[in-house]
């Protein structure tokens, strides 16, 4: 197979399935349904998902879905008299009402639920909207011990922006980019969504095919680390809040040498040794890159990185 089919292959495999699909969607209905019946809704807003899933970056196997719950302000409830720690219990007890047996988990933003049957976990974050602004919602920080501002649609109009920059190309680059990233050992991966927002930055046009968008966006990681990257909404606490420049620079000596690999396989593509530019490709994505080729003593996996854990685990922060 050659090597730009393989590339393609492996991140058409990333895709959900039509049946992965089926089940997320049948599950979040009867999740947001749930909700409904059990708290006080803002009548005007219907939980809605957020996240990588709702940006269409999400990828197989598929592990996390964030969901959006927007809460009605009472006497009882609202971010004025209200701590965010009392607010995730509230949505904790909801969950656990819905899904008898289940045991929810608070986390510093969000409730997380998980599902065996489908493997499938939800962080659902309870928000209420901002009554100086209607287009922003306050969500909980238990860390901070405070309400913070944010909006996803913001993020996902964004994400929508982007990708039709780069002619529907960034959101399937950008699952390749996680796939790696998800393959680093744990305390060494990067968050998700800081890494989709700086790929925002690093691919802002068509690359002239998959290898070499790849190789455009792990070389600009490589540099785009380097720099801090704030709330594209202009709303909430940086996206990589924590990161110590310590971090940063061993984050661009991975990605430098995870970029190093894609070039080095492209040039022994193009010189006729196929074989051994599938086994530098599989060695850094691994299954399910198609084709494992020759191993070779080039091949880099990527980040040796300590990143402290994202707020809401799972390794992703709306992401």
């Amino acid at each position: 197979m050659q090597i730009r089919q393989a590339v393609h292959d492996f991140i058409s495999a990333l895709e959900l399935t039509p049946k992965e699909s089926a089940s997320a969607s049948e599950q979040h209905t009867y999740l947001r349904d749930g909700l409904v019946k059990q708290l006080e809704i803002d009548p005007d807003q219907y939980p809605f998902l957020t996240g990588s899933y709702a940006r269409s970056t999400a990828i197989r196997p598929l592990k996390d879905i964030d969901m959006f719950c927007v809460l009605r302000r009472t006497s009882r409830h609202a971010p004025s008299h209200s701590s965010p720690t009392s607010v995730l219990g509230i949505i904790r007890e909801a969950l656990e009402a819905r899904y008898p047996g289940k045991t929810a988990e608070p986390q510093n933003r969000s409730v997380n639920i998980e599902f065996s049957g489908t493997g499938i976990a939800y962080d659902v974050v309870p928000a209420f909207l901002d009554e100086a602004d209607s287009d922003v919602f306050l969500i909980p920080d238990v860390q901070a011990q405070s309400w913070i501002r944010s909006n996803p649609r913001i993020h996902q109009e964004l994400s929508v922006q982007a990708n039709a920059a780069a002619e529907s190309e960034l959101k399937p680059l950008t699952k390749a980019v996680k796939h790696w990233n998800r393959l680093q050992p744990d305390g060494a991966r990067l968050r998700s969504f800081h890494i989709e927002v700086m790929i925002w930055d690093v691919l802002r046009t068509k690359a002239e095919d998959r290898l070499d968008g790849l190789i455009q966006i792990f070389e600009g990681l490589a540099a785009r680390v380097l720099l801090g990257t704030p709330d594209p909404a202009g709303l909430g606490p940086d996206i990589d809040k924590g990161v110590s420049q310590a971090e940063r620079m061993a984050a661009k000596l991975g990605l430098e040498k995870a970029a190093t690999s894609l070039v080095e396989a492209r040039r022994l593509a193009q010189a006729g040794h196929t074989e051994r530019a599938h086994g530098l490709l599989y060695g850094l994505f691994g299954d399910p890159y198609p084709e494992k080729g020759e191993s070779t003593r080039t091949a880099v996996t990527g980040v040796s990185l300590t990143v402290p854990s994202a707020p809401d685990g799972h390794g992703s922060r709306f992401g």
